[in-house]
Parts: C-alpha cells; sequence; structure tokens
C-alpha cells in the first residue's frame, strides 16, 4: 500500500510532490487504483509532515537501539516522550493497570497548530536520542 498526497485540478488528481510522482509511478498505465481519500485541511503543511517522517528516518539511520531503529519506533518513541496521549482511549484493566493510547498525527487527527507545536517538541527529542544538536538534526532531512 502506498500513501501519496495529491492535489486536485479540473476534476483530475495530480501528485502533490515529486516523491509522490515516484510513489504512483510504481504503477501501471490504466492499472485500476483503490483509493482512500481524505481532504487535508487546508492550512496543515503536507511538506511539514514530510519532512518529520524524513526525519524519523534519519534517527533510524543513526541509531542500533532496538526500540528506535525504524521510522515508525521513532514516531512511537517521540509520541511517548512527548506524552501525546489521546484522553479518551486510556483505559484500566482488571488489574487495574492503565493502557495508555498515543495520538495520531495524521491530517484527519490534527490540525495545523497542534501539528507545529508538536513538531517543535519533537526535534530536540530526536535530535538528544542520536547525540546532536536540532538544528543539526534539521539540516540533515533530505
Amino acid at each position: 500500500m502506498k500513501e501519496i498526497a495529491a492535489q486536485l485540478k479540473g476534476g483530475v488528481l495530480y501528485p502533490l510532490t515529486i516523491v509522490d510522482q515516484e510513489e504512483i509511478s510504481e504503477f501501471k498505465d490504466n492499472q485500476i487504483l483503490k483509493l482512500k481519500v481524505v481532504g487535508a485541511q487546508k492550512q496543515r503543511s503536507y511538506l511539514q509532515l514530510k519532512m518529520y517522517w524524513a526525519l524519523c528516518g534519519v534517527v533510524a539511520e543513526n541509531t542500533e537501539h532496538p526500540y528506535w531503529n525504524t521510522k515508525e519506533k521513532v514516531d512511537y518513541q517521540v509520541r511517548v516522550a512527548l506524552q501525546f496521549v489521546d484522553p479518551n482511549k486510556m483505559i484500566v484493566d482488571g488489574n487495574g493497570m492503565i493502557h495508555l493510547y498515543y495520538r495520531s498525527i495524521s491530517f484527519a487527527n490534527l490540525k495545523h497548530m497542534d501539528a507545529c507545536k508538536f513538531f517543535d517538541r519533537a526535534w530536540p527529542v530526536m535530535a538528544k536520542h542520536i547525540g546532536i544538536t536540532e538544528e543539526k538534526l534539521l539540516a540533515n532531512q533530505g
């Protein structure tokens, strides 16, 4: 499954970035694709989200820690460190143990300003894990 961003122009969907173009080019011409379309709020930055995932990759590539060695694990560890908990999904089991669920950073679940605050708090956590400054981390996003 691929996830790309596209923009609707004249009733036709066009990939938003070069990366999105590369992702969609892996499919054949005239191949039928099943799409799940979610409209992003106009002010939310797709490039900012892509930068976050790119930096998750940078951190994963520069650590041997088993809980931080993939982009998905870095994302999870950042949300844990920031206590980015979904208050509507905390569960107390029969033994009195509290189970926390972390909020999603997807377009559908996080508004623009909340996303900006999350990312501003995430960069130092990520940089600290691999022992570099926040500025150096942000310079290595590509």
